[in-house]
């Protein structure tokens, strides 16, 4: 933060930039500002300085200082009259007319996207692949697409192809992140005429990589010679999905569809561990039916379920993810086991093991605060951030000295700074 309360580039963490990122790129302010944890104007006012911050250092690069041409000053372009007498109607003009058309072809382009997606829903998987594929050579780094793509790609259990987008959406992800911070614009701004795109932050693509490396593995473990009672319930749990039977929306669908299934979410719940590989594969779909899985699971003992309930909670689906993460805090203690043995393996994906890390501050146990007081050693700032988070719920000040040398170490972020206050009032 700088003296006069503005932000800047060079103080700012990376944490701290995502949410201006995502908003840049065309995110809803609300949304963003919520996920943020921030109120909207300051998600504004952030944005705004950082802005004026990029045009004073590209007036600084050319040797020219950037300013608004006043309308009584002498016009630009040299005739000598006044700049509001001469040039100023024309240049708003054709600045509105560059809006305009920038605008109407956003506007094609989302409706390309939304029926382009639509057609994933109607199963004609061809129809959706040539359209995106065509759509990508216009805009290539239109990540929205892509994503379309990577979603196709997994309901005709094309796993591998899927992988392999995700990976390299993930490397332009965060190529484009670091760029962004250096220099203040993305690529497409030293385009004369840049095409559309929206990227998605690299905590995104990465949870999507996630989720596609799953959805191979689930694929793997489902049974080669079905059992006719177990299909027969999945199949009827599966009717969650038909948007005919149950057009209601949120959480009026939700509790409509969990009613009308009720006997059949019962019945697989009684069936045994054995169901479990039939219900993975619905997890990885953003899916009515993948909604009622962690519930399920959550019955079966720990040693068959556990592992999948974390591996769910980290695909960022909000209500399924947030049911594993409910599931997984009811069972206790006895899941820390399991969540040590998430960090032990496939570290690359700790940023988004965010959600146990908050487990273990809601269960609050010797173990536990152990566990959590490793992590504030932890190289990644995200994973750093959210362990000050959970210790802050323990109200032990003898964490106070760790968390605070962890805080600096990662540039002071918001969740752990907060904690910290909250321990200081403790002692206080």
């Amino acid at each position: 933060m700088n003296i006069d309360g503005s932000v800047g580039f060079d103080t700012m963490s990376e944490a701290e930039l995502e949410p201006i990122l995502e908003l840049l790129q065309g995110g809803d302010p609300d949304v963003v500002a919520q996920k943020a944890g921030i109120a909207r104007e300051r998600l504004f006012r952030i944005r705004d300085d950082l802005l004026a911050q990029v045009e004073r250092e590209r007036g600084k690069a050319t040797g020219v200082q950037l300013k608004k041409i006043g309308r009584n000053e002498p016009c630009p372009c040299g005739s000598g009259r006044k700049y509001k007498h001469c040039c100023l109607e024309s240049h708003h003009a054709a600045g509105a007319e560059d809006l305009r058309m920038r605008e109407a072809e956003q506007e094609r382009l989302i409706r390309h996207i939304e029926e382009t997606f639509a057609l994933i829903g109607s199963g004609r998987y061809a129809e959706v692949f040539e359209r995106a594929s065509r759509l990508i050579k216009k805009y290539p780094n239109e990540d929205r697409l892509h994503d379309i793509l990577v979603t196709a790609h997994l309901y005709v259990k094309e796993f591998d192809a899927a992988i392999e987008i995700c990976r390299h959406r993930l490397g332009v992800a965060e190529s484009e992140k670091n760029y962004f911070i250096e220099k203040g614009r993305y690529r497409d701004a030293d385009i004369d005429q840049p095409a559309l795109s929206y990227y998605y932050p690299p905590l995104t693509w990465l949870q999507k990589f996630w989720i596609a490396l799953k959805a191979k593995e689930y694929q793997s473990l489902y049974p080669v010679k079905e059992d006719t009672v177990i299909t027969r319930l999945v199949r009827t749990l599966q009717t969650a999905d038909d948007g005919a039977r149950f057009p209601q929306k949120q959480s009026q669908g939700l509790e409509l569809r969990r009613k009308v299934l009720k006997d059949t979410l019962e019945e697989l719940k009684c069936v045994g561990p054995e169901v479990i590989p039939y219900l993975l594969p619905f997890t990885v779909k953003y899916s009515w039916a993948g909604l009622f899985v962690p519930e399920i699971l959550s019955v079966y003992p720990v040693e068959r379920s556990t592992r999948f309930l974390i591996d769910i909670s980290m695909f960022g689906f909000a209500y399924a993810s947030g049911a594993c993460l409910h599931y997984l805090e009811k069972q206790g203690e006895v899941v820390i086991p399991y969540i040590e043995e998430a960090f032990s393996r496939e570290k690359e994906f700790d940023p988004i093991k965010t959600g146990i890390i908050s487990v273990l501050g809601n269960i609050r146990t010797p173990s536990a605060y152990r566990m959590l007081m490793d992590f504030l050693d932890h190289e990644n700032p995200v994973i750093v951030n959210w362990t000050g988070d959970a210790l802050g719920k323990f109200d032990n000040i003898e964490a106070l000295p760790a968390m605070l040398a962890a805080s600096e170490r990662i540039g002071g972020e918001r969740m752990i700074e907060n904690a910290i206050l909250h321990l200081k009032d403790i002692g206080n």
